[in-house]
Formats: structure tokens, C-alpha cells, sequence
């Protein structure tokens, strides 16, 4: 499981949308790049990915990651990838394309197999006693 830097109160806005601006062009190029790179995948990919949108900063701005998200129309969803700004650092548009590639891949799979890992058992609520 990811973990996500909080933002300071002593952070300097500057310096952080810089870097946001940084990492939303890193993941914009990277969605251009696997949208090319998916012309041979089906067409519900390439359509997924079509629809793929990269923000540098989360727009909760608590955490330090940046988010791509998908609109997967065929099957009524929307995909979030939470990307924490330490996996950003010295990477590459190609790492990041290949990697938009197989993660929209395992979603479709996952979404016509209904394979998606169950969360956590919810308990029922105790009631209070007065």
C-alpha cells in the first residue's frame, strides 16, 4: 500500500505548484504516449485511456500524490490511480505509460470477471444503551 507525504503548513505554495506543474506535464506526456502505444490493445483500452486526465496535485491538497483518473464508460466507473510524488521522482513518461497500460488492462479484467479483492466485512453497528 501507497503511502502519501502530508503537506506541511510551512511548505512554500510556490515550490509546491511548481512541482505539481512538473508532475502533471510528466503524466500528461505519459497519457499521450500510452494512448499511442495502445492503438494494437482493444478498443475498450484505447477508449479508457482516451478518456485519461493527470493532475499534479490532488485537488483535497492535503497529501503530496498526483491522480490520473479514467472514465470507463462501458462499464459505468471511474478510475482513480493515486500516485504518491516520491514514485514520480526520476522516472520516465515511457515507465509511467507502460504502467497506465497495465494497470487500465487489470481494471477491464478485473471488471468482467468481477474479480475486484472484497474489502473488509462490515459489522453491523451495536446499538447504544441508554
Amino acid at each position: 500500500m501507497a503511502t502519501f507525504r502530508r503537506i506541511s503548513k510551512r511548505e512554500d505554495p510556490q515550490k509546491l505548484a511548481a512541482t505539481a506543474a512538473q508532475y502533471q506535464a510528466l503524466l500528461t506526456k505519459a497519457l499521450a504516449m500510452a494512448q499511442r502505444q495502445a492503438l494494437g490493445k482493444p478498443k475498450a483500452i484505447r477508449d479508457i485511456l482516451a478518456t485519461g486526465t493527470a493532475e499534479g496535485l490532488s485537488s483535497t491538497g492535503n497529501g503530496k500524490y498526483a491522480v490520473i483518473t479514467y472514465r470507463a464508460e462501458k462499464y459505468k466507473r471511474t478510475w482513480l490511480s493515486l500516485i504518491g510524488w516520491q514514485y514520480l521522482d526520476d522516472s520516465t513518461p515511457e515507465e509511467w505509460a507502460r504502467s497506465m497500460i497495465e494497470t487500465v488492462e487489470g481494471n477491464v479484467h478485473m471488471t468482467e470477471t468481477d474479480s475486484w479483492p472484497k474489502g473488509p466485512a462490515r459489522r453491523p453497528r451495536s446499538k447504544r444503551k441508554k
